[in-house]
């Protein structure tokens, strides 16, 4: 008998700055109070949000202490989402 393992492998992935968006809007937090309370800069965080920066360590940090979602969370939705996109890429490069 041949034992299969059953895993899960969803065809999506949250992005991070789908997440923080949701955040900003049930705190009515706009983009630039969000930016200053964070001490990040304007273009960092809205890069964040279009999904073209990347969540850091240092930026995780800062948006536990403003939002309270830990740290390994923001980063884990970070990887998560970076490692569907590369997924994503294997596909379509393989397709063409």
């Amino acid at each position: 008998m041949v034992k299969t393992r059953d895993t899960f492998n969803p065809d999506y992935a949250a992005a991070p700055g789908a997440v923080l968006k949701e955040y900003l809007q049930v705190r009515e937090l706009s983009t630039a109070a969000f930016a200053r309370l964070c001490g990040k800069p304007l273009d960092v965080v809205q890069g964040i949000l279009a999904g073209d920066t990347p969540v850091d360590p240092d930026t995780a940090q800062q948006f536990e202490r403003v939002l309270g979602l830990a740290a390994y969370v923001w980063l884990g939705i970070e990887q998560d989402y970076r490692a569907h996109l590369a997924r994503e890429k294997g596909r379509v490069g393989a397709a063409g």
